[in-house]
Parts: structure tokens; sequence; C-alpha cells
């Protein structure tokens, strides 16, 4: 999942430095404001990679640290050239009102998805709904089909009317509040009773565009950890997807990790169905990558 982060406070200089949006702020290079990659995909990157490196503690020696998100400004310039038209500032910019939410294609939303995304992960099977000016895709959410088993008993309502966000993504021009007032009007062009999403604190994100969204903390899920083959992050269903021998390369975040939050909106509410008086439930990660749903 991707909303809006804010750059950290700079800290005085040290050897090391946590890894968290404060720290890896400090490394990020001077960029373009239109340039790609952004100041914000960079440091989701950062935040994406360097668990990798970082002790169990979060600590990291700045000069591994800033020598990693070089390679990672370098990596992302070269793959998000082809695709810089997608992530142009209109001019003018719009406001809020101008957008149109909509469904929009699979082949419209792969590339964003695979590209922009910060998990570079496009989700087959599922629907996108898109805030679009113009002709240009301001932001957009994938819903998928409900998936996550390991949650299922906790929840109000049945699995099968359970759909999952499984993508959000805003360019940087988009409006103030974009991703708030795409998830207020995806929902209703959803046949279900309910929908929930991840949320990972560890990137920075807070939340703030859901809850605006009416949407709630319904759980935690623990043992959060990040895979990666060759120094580059892949998802847990990319990785269940590869060969044994391929798997054997695969490495693991070093650093502990914050659970993932789930929040959950239930469209169809009654007295017998309701978050509000239900306290948010703790599942542990699921052991097989299969079932994983990012």
């Amino acid at each position: 999942m991707n909303t809006r982060v804010e750059l950290g406070s700079h800290r005085p200089t040290q050897s090391c430095l946590k890894v968290d949006p404060a720290g890896v702020s400090e490394l990020l290079p001077a960029t373009e404001p239109a340039g790609l990659p952004s100041a914000r995909d960079l440091l989701l990157q950062g935040l994406l990679h360097l668990p990798r490196l970082a002790s169990s503690e979060g600590m990291i020696d700045r000069k591994t640290a800033s020598a990693e998100v070089t390679r990672l400004q370098m990596l992302r310039a070269g793959e998000l050239e082809p695709y810089a038209a997608l992530a142009a500032v209109p001019a003018p910019r719009p406001d809020l009102h101008e957008l149109e939410v909509r469904l929009i294609s699979a082949t419209d939303a792969e590339p964003i998805a695979s590209h922009f995304h910060y998990l570079h992960s496009f989700r087959a099977g599922c629907i996108s709904v898109a805030a679009v000016y113009g002709s240009q895709i301001a932001a957009l959410c994938s819903i998928s089909p409900f998936d996550l088993w390991h949650v299922a008993d906790e929840l109000p309502v049945l699995p099968e009317d359970v759909a999952v966000v499984s993508r959000v993504f805003a360019f940087d021009w988009a409006p103030r509040n974009t991703i708030s007032f795409l998830l207020a009007r995806a929902e209703k062009l959803c046949p279900v009773r309910m929908l929930l999403t991840y949320l990972n604190p560890n990137m920075g994100f807070t939340g703030a565009s859901y809850r605006s969204a009416n949407w709630q903390l319904v759980g935690l899920e623990t043992g959060t950890r990040y895979a990666y083959l060759d120094r580059r992050y892949i998802t847990d269903r990319e990785m269940a997807l590869l060969p044994r021998a391929t798997q054997r390369r695969v490495e693991f975040s070093r650093m502990s990790l914050l659970p993932l939050e789930i929040y959950g909106r239930l469209l169809e509410r009654s007295p017998r169905h309701n978050l509000e008086s239900r306290r948010p439930f703790t599942v542990a990660r699921p052991l097989l990558p299969a079932t994983i749903p990012a």
C-alpha cells in the first residue's frame, strides 16, 4: 500500500543513523521538483531496502547507507525514464473537485503499480479505480479478491463478502486529500460488504488518508520482514513463484520491524456488524509465502 510521507527533520551528523523516515531523509540528495526519482520515491526505497543492511536495532553505518541510497537512485532513474510521461506535472495543477474517479483498465494501471508504487508489483486479477484529471491518472487503487485467510475468523462478515485494497498510489502533484477522496468513491464501485487493507508503519505511513475516508484500525499482523533477490525487494507472492534454486538466494531483512496494521471499512452497517465495538485483533504473519498478501 502507498500514502503520502512527510520527510523527516535533519539530525546531527554521526557515524551511524537510524533507519526511519527522519534518518533516511538525511541521506537524500538534492533533486529537481519534477525529477525522477522524486525525493519521496527515494525515501520509500531507502526505508524498504536499508533493513537488509541494518542491525536488528535498525542502526546502520552512514557510509554504507549513503552508498545504498545512491545505488537505489541510479536504479530508479533507469527504471522510471521510459515512464516519465506518466508522472508529468499538469499545468495548471488540478483542484480536488476537478478529479474524476472511475474504473480503469489493467493496461492503464499496470505501468503505474509496477513502476511507481514503492512495491513495484501489480496485482493480477484486481479491479483498478483511478482519480483522473483529463487524460492523466493522479492516483489509483487496486481492489483484489479476499485471500487473507489467516484473518477470516476475526472479521464481522463472511470472507466472500470482503475485498482487499491491495495497492494505493498518488503522484506527488495530486491535490491534497486525493487518496481519501479516491477511497471514498472507489468503495461505491465494489459489490462487497467490507474492505480491508494493509498499512506499513515502518515506511512512515500514518493511516491518515484511511481514517479521513472513515476506515478503522481493525488488527495487527506480527512477524513483518522483507525479502530481497539480488539486492532488490520482492514480494512474497513473487518469491513463491521462483524456482527453489532461486529461492535459496533470497535474503531477508535483519532489522526488527513494527507489525503491519490492518484497516477495515464496513460498507453495510447493522447492529450485528460494526467495527467501533471491536478491539483490534492480532494475528501472526503466515508462514507459507503463497498466502501472504503483499
